[in-house]
């Protein structure tokens, strides 16, 4: 089985509780890098922020409007192809934020007071897990319309490409729906008493 790992809840500027899925414990992940906030040299949230949205406003659409020069391809391939290539991109930007800025793992027994914290935030984290759900609804009634759809217009493209990198993203850097199997699992611990002291 793949080593399945989310995080639940984080406890300073570059640790976070995680879970380990596979051998059902908890530890604490550290991190280091640049995208961490005591890194040896900061990042700007808000710069980050603005180039990733100015490259986007500036990219996507002519990303978009590639598109159109195959149209003799039925459109659900091009949904497919489209929101494939969007998700994997999502994914790329995920394994180089978190995976790349991962340092190293502390081992060590959790009071029930730090349980009793990671299941709270677990109200915080449900919505996430809903909208990930959503998508994959969505994006599976979109694809059977597709199929009946004569063209794609350009709008659509954006959104698509906009949507299912910002899922990949999600996906692969919170990785909402581990979460909650995460937090069901302790809720379990708790009860039958493995964090009493």
């Amino acid at each position: 089985m793949k080593n399945k790992v989310a995080p639940l809840l984080k406890i300073d500027s570059d640790k976070s509780i995680y879970f380990d899925l596979s051998t059902r414990e908890l530890f604490i992940q550290e991190f280091i890098g640049l995208f961490t906030e005591k890194a040896s040299r900061s990042y700007s949230k808000s710069n980050t922020w603005i180039t990733s949205m100015v490259g986007g406003i500036l990219l996507i659409p002519l990303l978009a409007k590639q598109f159109n020069f195959i149209s003799f391809v039925p459109i659900y391939l091009t949904v497919i192809c489209i929101s494939g290539v969007s998700w994997f991109l999502g994914k790329i930007l995920a394994s180089f934020l978190v995976e790349k800025s991962k340092g190293s793992i502390v081992k060590r027994e959790f009071k029930k007071e730090e349980v009793k914290k990671v299941l709270k935030n677990s109200k915080n984290l449900i919505p996430l897990a809903w909208i990930e759900r959503l998508f994959f609804i969505g994006y599976i009634i979109f694809l059977l319309l597709s199929f009946s759809m004569e063209n794609i217009s350009t709008k659509i493209v954006v959104e698509l490409i906009l949507f299912c990198f910002g899922i990949g993203l999600l996906h692969y850097s919170v990785h909402p729906l581990i979460q909650q199997k995460a937090f069901r699992i302790l809720k379990k611990q708790m009860k039958e008493g493995k964090y009493d002291e």
